[in-house]
């Protein structure tokens, strides 16, 4: 199994899963269907060996290139009923929606379950994608790491996990004062210390890489996120993980897991 993050952030947000035999799939599509075909070509890879979009919520910065895709790529969407309920207003005359749920999804030799998370919007994802032996989560957009989240980010090879913010910034930035408590809050965004919090409690020698995703540009830093995240981790006696930032304007490596 392969991943790269093609893009996170506030703009939009999108990841490219694939399986040994290069089956893929695109988890959120917050990026038009032409930038992130640019992204994809940038691998050898294209529209063609993309099965399905899994969208983690409706927010526009995960959904934007949802309806575009779907009409001309013929692609269906899997996600919540409360995306979906939403997904729908903007996608007429289409009708391959699925609903994610707790049966196991698979598309090529990639096994796909979904989880709740916290975040203000309807019926929020994770997801868990599994190959063979091989273990990834993605989990961008989440107010809190509660225990059956931290439950599903156990035993894997990689994780990619929001870390949204550093508390210190986004409290002395610019923001207004509601919308820096929603940043914050239970259903908003992770911070850099809770993102390294949650890894340190769950990492194993197991886990290898981790992806730090959805930094805000305005109230976070790459490295203030990085030491953060390493502090926490080198604390808990993990100094074998390779940690990075995912970016919004390029795509990460393609990663093996």
């Amino acid at each position: 199994m392969k991943f790269s993050i093609l893009a996170s952030g506030s703009e939009g947000n999108c990841a490219f899963v694939e399986d040994d035999n290069g089956a893929g799939v695109l988890i959120d599509v917050g990026l038009s269907m032409r930038r992130i075909g640019e992204r994809l070509k940038e691998f050898d890879r294209d529209y063609n060996c993309i099965q399905a979009m899994l969208i983690s919520h409706e927010h526009s910065d995960h959904l934007r290139g949802a309806a575009v895709i779907a009409r001309r790529q013929d692609l269906p969407i899997y996600a919540s009923e409360g995306t979906i309920a939403t997904v729908k207003r903007h996608i007429n005359n289409f009708t391959r929606f699925f609903s994610l749920n707790s049966e196991t999804l698979e598309f090529g030799n990639l096994q796909v379950e979904s989880f709740s998370v916290n975040h203000d919007a309807s019926e929020t994802m994770g997801f868990l994608i599994v190959e063979g032996d091989k273990r990834l989560v993605i989990a961008t957009d989440l107010g809190i790491v509660d225990l059956a989240t931290l439950n599903w980010m156990r035993d894997c090879d990689a994780i990619v996990l929001e870390a949204n913010h550093d508390v210190s910034m986004l409290l002395d930035g610019p923001y207004p004062w509601d919308l820096k408590q929603r940043i914050k809050g239970q259903h908003g965004h992770l911070s850099n210390e809770q993102a390294g919090e949650a890894l340190a409690q769950i990492a194993s020698p197991r886990l290898k890489r981790v992806v730090l995703a959805h930094l805000s540009q305005q109230n976070n830093d790459a490295k203030v996120a990085l030491k953060s995240v390493k502090s926490h981790l080198k604390k808990a006696g993990h100094n074998h993980i390779d940690v990075i930032v995912a970016q919004q304007h390029c795509a990460t490596e393609m990663f093996e897991v």
